[in-house]
Order: C-alpha cells, then structure tokens, then sequence
C-alpha cells in the first residue's frame, strides 16, 4: 500500500504517500461501486443508485456517507418539490428526487466520467484533493474502463499529500479566473494550490498565465485556418501552429500530463503535411512520456497511431495531398 488516509486540514480527507514514490509508479487501483449511463437523467438517477448502494457492504456504504455532497442539490430539491405543487407528474418525479436526494448530492460530486459513457463513483480516489498542478494521474485501466489506476506524476515523497486536477483536460489553458469559478460551481471550493494561492500573482503564477494565453491564441489561428475548404487548408501551417503549442505545453507545469494528446496532434498533422522529420521526432518525443508515466492505455494509443501511420506510408512519401479520407483518419483533437 502507497497511501493511506488522513486529515490534511482544510480540505478534510486526503490520501498521503507513505513512502516516496517516483514518478510514473503505479500508487493505487479503484474499482467502480456505482455505475451509471451518462444518459440517465436525475430522476432516473437517483433510484439506480440507491439500488447499487444497497449492494454494497456496510463499510463501503459507510465510506459512501462520509463523502461530501453537493452544494444547492438539497435547496434544489425543495424548490423542484415547490414548483411540482398541482401538477401530479412533476410532483411525482420531485418526491422520488427528494426521497434519494442525498445520495443523489453525494454521488454527483463525486462521480467520474469513464470512458464506456458510465458515471462513475469510486470509493477511495473519491478521497484525492484538487491541485491545479497535481502530483498524480489516474487513467482508466486497459481491460476495465470502470477500473482508474493512479500513478505520481511527479516524485512523490513520503508524508505528502496526493492531488489530482479536477479538470486537467477540459480546464487545461483556461485563465485562473475562469479556473477558479469552474471550481467553485463544479464542487464549491476555493482552489489554494500552488498556481492559485494570494491575491497578486508571484512571478511562476505570471509564467504559467501567459503560457495558457499564447496557447489559445495559437489553438485560434489553428481553428481559422482549418474553418475553410480542406483543399485549400495549408497543413504546413497548422504543422508549425501545433510544434510552437507543444513547445509552450512543455513548459507549463502539468505540461508532461497534457503533452501526449497535443504530440498526438502534432503526429497526424505532420502527416498530413508530409513532415517526415517532425513525425519521427513527435514519435520519438512520446515514446519516452509513455515510458516515465508507465501507462499501459498510452502505449497502446501510441501503437494504434503508428500502425495507422504506417498504412499511410506511401502517400506521405509521396508527398501527394491528403483526400478527405485520410483528413479524416488524422484529426486535430482539439
């Protein structure tokens, strides 16, 4: 066992290393307890999980009410039972929300996106505090998407507490303002992390904030460019737009979590642009993230894209330009 729990202040429970762990170590494996489809609305909701915690043991269904909630989900429910007043079908449907209203608030704070489109709850990575410059990572394991593994994304020593970033992807350049407010209506906190601590920014806080800036300038030029005719789109261009983004993306302080998606698009665009040295210096550049974090799912992504390249070998070669199946078949994730 890498961590256990503990108080860790004013955040409540967090998980603390107890060793130290190097980067890229696997930290600790969690299994779904509650699983539900992304598309089930909130009225739906809330029976299937009462169903799924009835399953459950009483330690884990323990562990499962001492999470924090929601905030507004109980004011919600009140106001939904308010409105309903006359109306049979709505005040039927605002009885069975209240009745499972905080399970309801407890599993929405908690849950997690997986990647076979569930809403998942897991037990003990509910515990991992927010850090908009985290130590770990989780990723969901190759054999069961309802199965994270956590690992350091950075040299973790003994007695410090692990964080995971709330929003890594979705939040991954947007200002700290902006930041802070996704925070505070996903999970009402007020972030104090290393990037979002004081009032005035310290001269790695500026960094770090005119990194993110030059990134979306970029990522805008990048969308003008391919907002027309894929004929007349220049992928030499959007190649070179997407080698300076990688180049700022290393520098930010998450830099090494967020690379592999943008090296990803730096691969299909130098395809695209029939970039022979880009492609075999981006690969190369990737290869070796994959191989400090360890992580099973990338090296697989990582051989998926290069067997694809290798299918498109001789059109690169021949420096003939991409039809639209092959535009298709390398798409820039944006």
């Amino acid at each position: 066992m890498s961590s256990i729990v503990q108080n860790v202040g004013e955040a409540g429970r967090g998980l603390v290393a107890l060793k130290d762990i190097k980067v890229g170590e696997l930290i600790a494996r969690d299994t779904a307890v509650i699983a539900i489809p992304a598309n089930v609305n909130v009225w739906e909701a809330g029976e299937e999980i009462v169903r799924q915690l009835k399953k459950m043991s009483s330690t884990e269904k323990e562990e499962f009410y001492n999470l924090t909630g929601k905030d507004g989900i109980h004011q919600l429910c009140d106001e939904l039972m308010e409105d309903a007043s006359g109306d049979t079908k709505s005040h039927s449907k605002a009885q069975k929300l209240i009745k499972n209203c905080n399970e309801i608030s407890i599993f929405f704070n908690n849950d997690i996106a997986t990647d076979d489109s569930f809403r998942c709850l897991f037990l003990y990575f509910s515990l991992l505090n927010h850090s908009c410059d985290p130590n770990s990572f989780w990723t969901g394991s190759v054999k069961n998407p309802r199965q994270l593994e956590l690992r350091a994304a950075k040299d973790i020593e003994e007695g410090e507490e692990m964080t995971l970033n709330y929003i890594l992807v979705e939040g991954r350049f947007i200002d700290r303002p902006t930041r802070h407010a996704r925070l505070r209506e996903g999970w009402g906190f007020y972030c104090k992390c290393s990037l979002c601590q004081g009032e005035n920014l310290d001269i790695h806080q500026q960094k770090q904030e005119i990194l993110k800036q030059e990134i979306c300038i970029l990522q805008s030029d990048m969308i003008s460019e391919c907002d027309q005719n894929p004929a007349t789109v220049s992928w030499a261009r959007l190649c070179t737009l997407q080698s300076e983004l990688v180049e700022l993306v290393g520098q930010l302080s998450c830099g090494q979590l967020l690379l592999g998606r943008e090296l990803k698009s730096l691969a299909n665009f130098a395809q695209l642009a029939r970039r022979e040295d880009i492609l075999e210096n981006t690969l190369n550049s990737w290869d070796l993230i994959i191989q400090d974090l360890g992580v099973e799912r990338w090296r697989r992504e990582y051989n998926f894209l290069v067997e694809k390249l290798r299918k498109w070998t001789l059109k690169r070669k021949k420096k003939e330009n991409p039809n639209e199946e092959e535009i298709r078949q390398f798409l820039w994730l944006m």
